[in-house]
């Protein structure tokens, strides 16, 4: 593994960390004073976060800029994701663009196995936040892993066992020394036990997240929203159960965030802002703090053409849903109008003054996520009146009629709970993984034509430079 320096300077205002962080792997006196202190293990974990919100990672391509191409959400005139929209990963400037992913991905993941290294060289007793600083490391590591996992490997039913014995690495050391590649379901059986072990580390936060949450919290046990918590890794578990196809897990683990009671739906009047700029108070279970995202990915829009809106978007959504209302817009710039989704961006300067209350930055997991995991359990149990329950939870928060009171009264369909899941997550990088799920038939925009689903299109190229140096 390549020699990895980390320099950041932190910029949380109600976090007031003024430290460099340099994490060095040949440098032990560096480590030791680094963590010789709960600030500077605060410190690593804050530079890790924001490591996290650049743009090769959840700050633009991770989050929205790649999955949402993919699903054709988006369709793009950027040459280094043209390609990527035609589902054509072979040309050079797009396999730049993934291999930048890859790189910074497990850059971030070598940040955590520092942290994670040097904790299990301390006592518990040295740390008064010792649990939460382990447990944070773990789940975070536990979810870039899968995010990589998803984005690089074959699903876990894909009949090629070859690709499925060779997925990517899961690494849990700090070292030069090269990984080996686990299965797919190795390394779900890692993410799963680091998600599990992070949440028994992380359940202290059953007190520090209050019901209300009010957004001006301080200091590393505040505004927990913002940090991998007790909930986050409850809420991770259930979406790697459900991305595995485990629904009784998955279930399990929904249930458990929804019982919670820490986490409700925004109010219908707050439809088109309670996302805009910011993690939702209500609704987000984690979130990612960040300045830059929201006029970043709108410039995407009106000034760059990467992600432009394609021409049928509009039909996924019934003429009297409120979010195709609240979510998309018309502006006019120079050359005219475009229809814009500002759900989570707007032309704002992000660095401006912000009174809305709560924090800037993006959700990584929102409660409406459960309550689709809960109706498609329950379906597949036969449960289809309590399914149809959980599924009309987040349908009448959005301002429309619930299945249930409907003219014509009818059991929902795993096709309902499917065409939720895109109107509610519609660019949030969410849609592509359900259709991964199922193997899926994707009509691409580009080609003005349906593609088969296949692992082909379903997986992105590792890297060549990963394999230069190994054996296997």
């Amino acid at each position: 593994m390549r020699k990895i320096w980390l320099l950041l300077c932190m910029s949380f205002p109600f976090f007031g960390c003024e430290n460099f962080l340099n994490i060095n792997p040949d440098s032990e006196v560096v480590n030791d004073d680094m963590f010789s202190t709960p600030e500077g293990v605060e410190d690593a974990l804050y530079g890790v976060y924001m490591s996290m919100v650049k743009e090769d990672m959840y700050g633009g391509k991770m989050s929205v800029l790649i999955p949402e191409i993919l699903a054709q959400n988006f369709t793009t005139g950027d040459l280094s994701y043209y390609d990527m929209s035609c589902l054509n990963y072979e040309k050079k400037p797009l396999l730049y663009t993934i291999k930048s992913v890859w790189q910074t991905s497990y850059s971030v993941i070598s940040y955590l196995n520092n942290i994670i290294e040097n904790l299990e060289r301390k006592s518990e007793k040295d740390f008064p936040y010792y649990k939460l600083y382990h447990g944070e490391a773990l789940g975070l590591r536990a979810a870039i892993h899968f995010d990589i996992l998803r984005l690089f490997a074959v699903h876990l039913n894909s009949t090629d066992e070859n690709a499925k014995k060779g997925a990517i690495p899961y690494v849990t050391k700090y070292t030069f020394k090269v990984t080996p590649f686990s299965s797919v379901e190795e390394v779900y059986d890692k993410i799963i036990a680091d998600l599990k072990e992070a949440e028994v580390c992380l359940v202290e936060d059953k007190s520090l997240m209050p019901t209300v949450r009010k957004g001006s919290e301080s200091g590393f046990t505040g505004a927990r929203e913002l940090h991998f918590n007790y909930y986050a890794a409850q809420a991770m578990l259930a979406r790697v159960y459900w991305m595995k196809g485990d629904l009784e897990n998955a279930k399990k683990y929904a249930d458990k965030v929804i019982q919670s009671g820490k986490f409700t739906f925004a109010i219908k009047s707050t439809l088109g802002t309670f996302m805009t700029r910011r993690v939702s108070l209500s609704e987000t279970i984690w979130g990612l703090y960040t300045t830059n995202i929201s006029a970043y990915l709108y410039d995407k829009q009106m000034k760059s053409n990467v992600l432009k809106l394609p021409s049928n978007w509009a039909s996924i959504y019934e003429e009297d849903d409120p979010r195709l209302k609240k979510w998309f817009v018309t502006k006019e710039f120079e050359g005219g109008v475009k229809e814009v989704c500002v759900k989570i961006m707007d032309e704002n300067n992000d660095a401006s003054p912000y009174t809305g209350g709560g924090y800037l930055g993006f959700s990584m997991i929102r409660i409406p996520e459960m309550y689709y995991i809960m109706a498609e359990a329950l379906l597949a149990e036969g449960e289809a009146e309590e399914a149809r329950v959980y599924l009309d939870s987040v349908v009448a928060a959005r301002g429309l009629v619930k299945f249930a009171d409907r003219d014509f009264v009818r059991d929902i369909t795993i096709d309902d709970i499917m065409d939720e899941w895109r109107k509610e997550f519609y660019g949030e990088g969410i849609w592509w993984y359900c259709l991964k799920r199922e193997n899926k038939d994707i009509f691409v925009h580009e080609r003005n034509s349906v593609i088969a689903g296949s692992d082909k299109i379903y997986t992105l190229p590792i890297p060549a430079d990963e394999f230069e140096y190994r054996d296997e």
